[in-house]
């Protein structure tokens, strides 16, 4: 079957991202962290250009474990009062939209749900780009060990999405083909290398349009599901950076 552009026959794992997959917010709350807080949107541009430029941003480093949160906090408020603008620690914190309501009302339990129906006939990893201070949080939310055999943190393996290796490495520990890979996320920039590599990639913009696809997956003829190649486990330490 071929649904959303996805030949589920070709499908023998599904990665999934975490942040505007299973959970939502992310990169709409940062598109509008300054609006919310009285900088321009110029102010705001040129702000989020300094944090998040490609793979030399502070954010990058941070989500590499390479920077702390608390060094991206202060930055982001120094920035802010470059343009007259006080933001309180508290407010730059939740940059993501992460604090500012129940955790639970941020998770997609229809994704949630799906994923472990997916799991039931084939392999699954999540691949996310996090960061260490948030670990305890998301994992409060999410029966890892249930949904997933691999778990790819970016804060873990010293690499983030897109750099192609973290992809790579995300196969090697599925232990299958880039062609038989089905990847989920909200972000194309996220999903160009993965292509470029084979896999089948879905951009997260619509949940009814990203459930059809899913439950395509889950309903698909049974494939004799076998462990990846590491186990049901996450990364063993002795591959990360």
């Amino acid at each position: 079957m071929i649904i959303e552009g996805i030949d589920t026959e070709r499908v023998g794992a599904a990665v999934f991202d975490l942040g505007g997959v299973f959970l939502a917010g992310g990169v709409e709350s940062v598109r509008e962290f300054g609006d919310r807080h009285g900088l321009t949107p110029e102010a705001w541009q040129t702000i989020r250009r300094d944090l998040f430029a490609d793979d030399t941003g502070l954010w990058s480093a941070v989500e590499r474990g390479q920077a702390t949160f608390a060094d991206f906090v202060a930055r982001l408020r120094a920035l802010a009062r470059g343009h007259g603008c006080d933001i309180s620690e508290a407010d730059a914190r939740n940059f993501m939209g992460n604090t500012g309501a129940a955790p639970t009302q941020r998770l997609r339990t229809e994704i949630v749900a799906a994923a472990a129906r997916i799991r039931a006939r084939m392999p699954t990893a999540l691949l996310t780009n996090n960061i260490p201070e948030w670990r305890d949080a998301w994992r409060s939310l999410i029966d890892v060990e249930r949904l997933f055999d691999v778990v790819v943190d970016s804060s873990e393996v010293g690499m983030r999405k897109p750099e192609p290796a973290i992809y790579e490495l995300t196969r090697d520990h599925l232990g299958i083909a880039h062609a038989s890979i089905f990847f989920l996320d909200d972000l194309g920039v996220n999903l160009k290398p993965a292509r470029a590599l084979g896999w089948q990639t879905l951009r997260y913009d619509d949940t009814a349009r990203v459930l059809a696809v899913l439950d395509a997956l889950a309903a698909g003829r049974p494939q004799g599901r076998t462990a990846p190649r590491g186990g049901d486990a996450e990364v063993p330490r002795a591959h990360r950076k």
